[in-house]
């Protein structure tokens, strides 16, 4: 890993499958648990560029129709749906951080299991340490089905609206 003496943020050697952070060497390891596993689906959904967004712009397409209907109190609802959605975006740490939890490990933590408590030390070391979020999409590009496709479709759409 990069040492830049705290003035701007670390980034991941990539050609490394360990870093330390916050005093502590991690490992990346790509075998996983079942417990594991089924975390990291459920964190795809929110990896997959626009799933969420996308999400969003649909319920608010339905509340639209729905108010041309003249079904206000379903429209409300489809819009609190939206709203409670965002509101707990707002606590959240970044998924990919999440994500790579599950595989980014130290010597001594026991892989079969997974703890959401031990998760989050592991993102505030990260984070303590200064390593940039944009190291993690490397290590979880080839893990996630659909995530490059996904990741070069965004870049593609980005690079035609400038």
């Amino acid at each position: 890993m990069e040492d830049n003496k705290g003035k701007t943020l670390k980034k991941i050697d990539l050609s490394d499958l360990k870093f330390t952070a916050n005093g502590k060497e991690y490992f990346v390891e790509p075998e996983i648990s079942a417990k594991r596993f089924a975390v990291m689906q459920e964190l795809e959904i929110e990896l997959g560029f626009g799933v969420t967004y996308k999400k969003m712009f649909e319920g608010l397409g339905e509340a639209y129709e729905l108010l041309n209907a003249g079904r206000n109190a379903d429209a409300a609802v489809h819009i609190h749906q939206i709203r409670e959605g965002i509101a707990g975006l707002e606590n959240r740490e970044f998924p990919i951080m999440q994500y790579c939890a599950c595989f980014v490990n130290t010597k001594d933590e026991d892989r079969r299991d997974w703890d959401e408590k031990i998760m989050a030390e592991k993102i505030e070391d990260w984070n303590k340490e200064g390593i940039s979020y944009l190291s993690f999409f490397p290590l979880a590009i080839n893990m996630v089905r659909g995530l490059k496709v996904n990741y070069v479709q965004y870049i593609q759409d980005t690079s035609k609206k400038e």
